[in-house]
């Protein structure tokens, strides 16, 4: 029973610090949105984790090593408004490029390994400079769009 208290409060705090991020506007209409929206969505996580009879398990370690993805967003901006301050400075549009990198060809195989793929595009994604556009499970492939190539972008893959 404790457990199961333990994972609704963890999903309770995951959500509704999520609300508030995604609002953008912390006022008291919006902590009781998130409070309100936590708890409906905690309770209907528990629930169907509970009926599935999966174990909450967090890996840490990926955790810890997704850390650095999030001071990469900030320098991304950086690079992004430099690429767009300079091509309008010379009247030219800023194209990209399109990049293919090799993904986890062991990930497809175990349910653990998929969910970790999806995690480490999951986070691919958050640059603003570089986003996953496909992934090629026959070639093991990833598909990238770079703004600006900077490989530090496309970090975690």
């Amino acid at each position: 029973m404790l457990s199961r208290l333990a994972a609704w409060w963890l999903w309770w705090l995951a959500l509704f610090w999520l609300w508030l991020l995604l609002a953008g506007d912390w006022n008291r209409i919006e902590v009781i949105g998130a409070a309100c929206g936590a708890t409906v969505g905690a309770t209907v996580a528990e629930t169907v984790r509970g009926a599935a009879r999966q174990p909450l398990r967090v890996p840490l370690d990926r955790l810890r090593a997704s850390v650095g993805v999030l001071p990469v967003v900030f320098a991304d901006f950086g690079v992004i408004m430099w690429a767009l301050f300079s091509a309008s400075a010379r009247g030219r549009a800023v194209r990209g490029a399109f990049i293919t990198r090799d993904a986890d060809a062991g990930a497809k195989t175990t349910h653990r390994g998929q969910l970790h793929r999806a995690w480490t595009i999951w986070l691919a994604t958050l640059s603003p400079n570089a986003y996953v556009i496909e992934l090629d499970p026959e070639r093991d492939s990833v598909l990238l769009h770079d703004l600006v190539p900077w490989r530090r972008s496309e970090e975690p893959l």
